[in-house]
């Protein structure tokens, strides 16, 4: 398996490199990266991590990697007969079928035309045996029998198929598909992109350039790094670690243990104020390692935790009070993203719930977002750019590289410093330097992590020319 987490690569690790059983393709991998991509990373396998890429040359911040082209692209198509016969099966057969029918289109359009040869009904293409080849060699857990729902398709639209080629391409597609496309929709795999490991603090960032996948340095990379990226959005990577965890579990089927997630460490997203001094913090630990019964936020994650200024050691009594704090402030930002219209007495009584207890933490950042849109209603502008910059703080200390998720807060933030478009208010010339101030950080970051072109960009560069 290659879905895995990336770690800092060590002598030892380095030295246990193989190309692994012939099975897992990683000869082949290598060709191909030496035939599109001069070799820039190399496979390698490690018993383990399984199918890892390192760097062959040093990348610094900002640097393109590769460029890569989709390896399959797949999109519904409502009128093709087999299509139609799909959607009728799922909604007919809903025990069997577990997942939406463009998944298992997905799937039956990676058979070849040999394979489809004997299809009941029109409408399909398929693929190339090279191109399944390839997406044979993508992660997923092994196949010894068909479910009952490839059993069905091979019955009663693809005859001439083996029912376990095709759960084990429709497992392929599960686990290492993107979006392509909304209407219709559509989804698209790549080849080399699929062997980066997941890191919750990556070296690497892909983004799109029309159907290309483009990768780039986010930090520094060396010759015989491993470079990774992250499967979370750039704000999930902000989350706990165990929500975090949780989220990778459910959607790639692995518990996350790199350095951000190592058991015992400190949770730079579960920060509270020391309930002993008031002024220094203390950190949530991460939980141990291996599998969790779910994301939930743990009173034994608080015990034996310390204050970064007084020493103070949290005892078992006090972080089943920190775990229920914590509680109390994900009903808060439940509440009130449920609910348009709060009052500002609300408001204020649940931000001061959150200032009492929280120093650093992702449920005060997600409640201060909740009451941001609420006071942005209100036209409260000095109460919604005070929480803006307090989440661009938190951002900035719980996530110790480029981000995102801080970019735009920074957006945000500028966006409401400039003022509210048509407003019969100009901004002053301080409001408007200080638009200017997180507009220019926010695209520095944005620049380096998706390019001078991408829209992330131009649109905040087109904010800083209206200022001038």
């Amino acid at each position: 398996s290659n879905r895995q987490v990336a770690g800092p690569p060590t002598a030892a690790a380095m030295g246990d490199d193989t190309e692994g059983p012939e099975s897992l393709g990683v000869a082949h991998i290598n060709e191909h990266g030496e035939k599109y991509f001069e070799g820039v990373l190399r496979c390698r396998w490690t018993p383990a991590k399984g199918r890892i890429l390192r760097a062959t040359r040093n990348f610094d911040l900002g640097d393109v990697i590769f460029s890569e082209s989709p390896l399959h692209i797949v999109q519904e198509q409502d009128k093709s007969a087999a299509f139609k016969r799909l959607k009728k099966l799922c909604a007919d057969r809903e025990d069997d079928f577990d997942y939406e029918p463009l998944w298992y289109w997905c799937a039956i359009q990676s058979l070849t035309k040999e394979q489809l040869k004997d299809a009941k009904l029109g409408g399909l293409t398929g693929t190339t045996p090279e191109i399944q080849h390839n997406l044979l060699l993508l992660h997923h857990d092994e196949v010894t029998e068909p479910s009952k729902a490839s059993q069905i398709i091979v019955k009663e639209i693809t005859p001439g198929a083996d029912p376990i080629i095709v759960e084990r391409l429709l497992q392929i597609w599960v686990l290492n598909c993107f979006e392509y496309s909304d209407n219709p929709q559509g989804y698209s795999t790549y080849f080399f992109s699929s062997f980066m490991s997941h890191s919750c603090f990556p070296n690497a960032v892909w983004h799109y350039s029309d159907s290309d996948h483009v990768l780039r340095c986010r930090r520094e990379i060396k010759v015989g790094d491993e470079v990774c990226i992250s499967y979370l959005p750039e704000n999930g990577l902000l989350q706990s670690a165990p929500a975090r965890r949780m989220e990778l579990h459910d959607t790639k089927r692995f518990w996350c243990d790199c350095e951000r997630c190592a058991p015992g460490e400190d949770d730079l997203s579960r920060g509270v104020k020391c309930p002993e001094c008031s002024e220094g913090k203390i950190f949530a630990k991460t939980p141990a390692a291996g599998s969790a019964k779910d994301g939930s936020l743990l009173p034994s994650q608080w015990s034996g935790a310390t204050c970064d200024k007084c020493n103070h050691t949290v005892a078992k009594a006090q972080a089943g009070k920190l775990a229920a704090f914590e509680r109390k402030a994900q009903e808060l930002v439940d509440k009130h993203s449920k609910q348009t219209a709060r009052g500002v007495k609300e408001l204020e009584t649940d931000e001061a719930f959150i200032d009492q207890h929280f120093a650093q933490h992702v449920l005060a950042d997600l409640a201060w977002e909740q009451f941001c849109s609420h006071y942005a209603a209100k036209r409260r502008v000095s109460d919604q750019r005070r929480l803006l910059e307090r989440r661009c703080e938190f951002h900035k200390a719980a996530y110790p590289g480029l981000s995102g998720a801080h970019a735009w807060a920074l957006e945000a933030l500028g966006d409401c410093m400039r003022g509210v478009e048509g407003s019969k208010t100009q901004p002053s010339d301080s409001d408007k330097a200080a638009a200017r101030q997180c507009y220019t950080e926010a695209t520095e970051i944005l620049r380096l992590m998706f390019g001078e072109d991408h829209e992330y960009v131009t649109d905040v560069d087109s904010k800083l020319a209206d200022l001038d």
